[in-house]
């Protein structure tokens, strides 16, 4: 049965694994080859070595070794290597007695392509749940290549390290979306718009889907939405198939999207058909003119008032129109 809840087992031969392990780290490693879980068990039987997970494009997980004892991918070290693991050289001599260690499918050789949605989500959440099992801090999760810097340079490769620390110091709160970027401060989409603010720790906790980019940054408008006056103004951040709002009252909330669409809809359909109306009485009224050269029956002042009135509604309606969402 597999030591993590959801994990499948797939338990590599008993010689491949060491009697013990004191749990002292945690090392990222990507396949640089192997695309899937299976592929990965297969390298090992052929091969001879293990690790204690392996994390799919699709973010399945296989376990090959039993948590309670050393998997076979993190021997040895190589010239250059990050001075962290000195101690433990020191204190086990062979560092697969002291570490848990994961691999993450990835079909390139170079490990150059970025983890998938699910994969980011899966091998997050499994790295939490190790470090607060065995209380193994945040500055002790190590990629491959800080062990082996010249024949691992590149393990675990595009994997976003950075990110994955922020979510285990955070207690799994925060999630950068796979391809994005966060300072900190602001979080940058990959069409370069950014999100900040209240609005940033919102998409960060809320496992926020990697193609919903922002459209624009935030803004401040005098109407929240159109279907909703009641809300009043506040801040306002529309994305691709979302759109996040801001009260004082209410702090940071997702805005009723669909109803807004269907009411702004309708409103353009009605100012549509009311202005073509007013540009027919307008026309109607510049043809009266035109071919009288004394009005009889038509008063100028009456019909000066009445293009004054039409050109006020005519203003209103873009008003509205132009009104952000």
């Amino acid at each position: 049965m597999a030591d993590y809840p959801g994990a499948i087992d797939h338990n590599v031969p008993r010689s491949f694994m060491f009697n013990s392990n004191a749990h002292a780290a945690i090392v990222i490693h990507k396949t640089g080859g192997d695309a899937t879980p299976e592929a990965i068990y297969n390298t090992f039987i052929a091969s001879g070595n293990s690790v204690h997970y392996g994390v799919g494009t699709d973010g399945t997980i296989w376990q090959y070794v039993p948590e309670s004892l050393g998997a076979g991918g993190n021997c040895c070290v190589e010239v250059g290597y990050d001075s962290f693991w000195q101690p433990y050289l020191s204190q086990y001599g062979n560092l697969n007695l002291c570490t848990l260690s994961i691999e993450h499918c990835d079909g390139s050789l170079t490990n150059s392509t970025p983890l998938t949605s699910a994969q980011q989500e899966a091998s997050f959440k499994l790295v939490l749940y190790l470090a607060n099992k065995y209380h193994i801090a945040p500055d002790h999760i190590k990629p491959h290549s800080s062990l082996d810097p010249i024949s691992r340079a590149h393990c675990p490769g595009a994997y976003p390290f950075t990110d994955l620390i922020n979510y285990v110091q955070n207690g799994g709160g925060s999630m950068t979306p796979v391809g994005w970027h966060d300072d900190g401060t602001t979080l940058t989409a990959p069409n370069g718009v950014g999100v900040r603010l209240g609005f940033r720790d919102y998409v960060l906790s809320h496992n926020w889907d990697f193609m919903n980019w922002p459209l624009a940054i935030e803004q401040g408008v005098t109407l929240l939405e159109a279907s909703n006056p009641g809300l009043g103004g506040g801040d306002q951040q529309v994305f691709r198939w979302a759109m996040l709002g801001y009260t004082q009252l209410r702090g940071v909330f997702v805005e009723w999207l669909g109803v807004e669409l269907a009411t702004v809809r309708q409103q353009a359909i009605t100012y549509h058909d009311l202005s073509k109306q007013l540009q027919a009485e307008v026309d109607s009224l510049k043809q009266q003119l035109a071919t009288t050269q004394q009005p009889t029956g038509i008063d100028p002042t009456t019909v000066k008032d009445r293009l004054t009135a039409i050109g006020l509604a005519a203003d209103t309606i873009h008003l509205l129109v132009t009104q952000p969402l």
